[in-house]
């Protein structure tokens, strides 16, 4: 069982949390996915699936190891969404969109990564023959019509066998082209790491989401996403120390997707703790206020499966000044916490301004986004099915906003945050009718 200390829980409702409270939550999400990969092989089980003989083998490889190796490999972020995704279709009792063998190929993960020696039969995903994917680690491309593999781990590195062929592998770059290692980002500035990895073929067997088209897509190159980076974490880690530090804890995996026209596209999945997804960014600043953006997201999701924040009810929908589209109760929820940590970059942001324009964007920006916060979460007080913690979690936001609402912007800025706002409502308006 997970507690948090009223302290903590209050940090996180201000919208801050720090290092302790990413730790908690992170632990949390942890016992979770263990509890679901146990469902899943137990399913197997008792659905007498054809790969459920090769899953309960890898299970008790992972089950061997010390506790920290095999939980890392299970908590990889693609893989605890394919972990929920999977579990909860089999207990529907709908295979026709599962791959349980994935979890063969986690376990191979997890011996090569901890120097375990395992033996292990690896089903390949009847949507990707001809591809072992090892998740955190790599794809093995093999014969196109393959469908099993033999995978013998031992001393750090692994031997792929199949149709008569040798694949050997390890954690990094390998002499035999078949090999294609997962790219691995690392960043560092003033004693502070992040480290993510760039893998775009785990989430391909994660049910609604690669399989879907929902994500890929985007640049893979990680060059281009280590220059954009390197950038975006020397302007968090010099002006936003405690998001930063943060971030150096919960992110573990960046998934591409395509970019807009303008701007930046991301989003975090609610069963993923510890990736994001995102699109190229234009430009470094622009990379880190998404990156502070969708680490609110990121801690909003874990609190939420440790609290109910919404009572159910009936479907109702609300204006979102950051959407063009009405959102729900909870939705409108995650969007105000992931703005009212927009505003506090733009806050924190006018004291890095080393131009007068720099700093007139930094402030329009905060005093635009402390308004339509404060007004969404003024509005959220109003709501009858909030629960305890929900409750608790918008009053620790309007104390927040109410007290940055009061510090002095120029006119011009004012002038400016108000008809950026006016123009999305009067957008809004003119939109036809919605039914949500």
């Amino acid at each position: 069982m997970h507690r948090l200390p009223r302290s903590v829980l209050d940090e996180l409702c201000a919208g801050r949390g720090g290092v302790d409270g990413v730790e908690r939550l992170r632990s949390a999400q942890r016992s979770k996915t263990l509890m679901l990969v146990r469902a899943l092989v137990l399913l197997l089980h008792e659905t007498e699936h054809p790969d459920r003989a090769a899953v309960e083998a890898a299970y008790r490889v992972l089950v061997r190891m010390p506790a920290d190796d095999g939980a890392a490999a299970l908590c990889h972020p693609p893989v605890a969404a394919w972990a929920f995704g999977t579990a909860s279709l089999l207990r529907r009792g709908d295979r026709s969109a599962t791959y349980p063998g994935l979890l063969a190929a986690v376990a191979v993960a997890a011996a090569v990564r901890s120097g375990s020696e395992a033996d292990l039969d690896v089903p390949l995903a009847p949507s990707a023959p001809g591809r072992l994917d090892l998740p955190g680690l790599g794809t093995a491309v093999l014969p196109a019509h393959a469908t099993r593999v033999r995978v013998r781990c031992v001393g750090g590195r692994a031997e792929v066998h199949c149709a008569g062929e040798r694949i050997e592998i390890g954690d990094g770059r390998s002499a035999d082209p078949r090999w294609l290692p997962v790219p691995r980002l690392h960043l560092a500035h003033d004693g502070l790491p992040l480290s993510l990895l760039l893998d775009t073929r785990t989430w391909r067997h994660v049910p609604g989401t690669g399989a879907g088209h929902r994500v890929g897509g985007g640049s893979t190159d990680p060059d281009r996403w280590q220059q954009r980076l390197d950038g975006a974490w020397r302007i968090l880690v010099d002006g936003h120390r405690p998001i930063a530090e943060e971030i150096s804890v919960a992110l573990r995996a960046l998934m591409p997707i395509p970019a807009p026209r303008a701007g930046t596209r991301s989003g975090t999945f609610h069963h993923a703790f510890g990736s994001v997804v995102m699109s190229m960014p234009p430009d470094s600043r622009s990379a880190a206020v998404t990156l502070a953006h969708e680490i609110q997201h990121l801690k909003l999701a874990a609190l939420t499966d440790l609290f109910a924040l919404v009572e159910p009810g009936p479907p109702e929908f609300h204006y979102a000044p950051w959407r063009t589209d009405p959102r729900p109760l909870d939705g409108l929820l995650h969007g105000a916490y992931a703005h009212l940590g927009v505003a506090g970059f733009w806050r924190r942001q006018r004291r890095m301004a080393r131009t007068r324009a720099e700093r007139h964007r930094a402030e329009v920006e905060f005093a635009r986004w402390t308004r339509a916060t404060g007004d969404t979460v003024r509005m959220l007080g109003t709501q009858r099915r909030l629960t305890a913690v929900g409750r608790r979690l918008v009053d620790g936001m309007a104390g927040v906003l109410d007290s940055w609402a009061r510090e002095p912007v120029t006119p011009e800025a004012a002038a400016e945050a108000s008809r950026l706002l006016g123009a999305h409502r009067a957008r809004w308006e003119r939109a036809p009718a919605r039914t949500g």
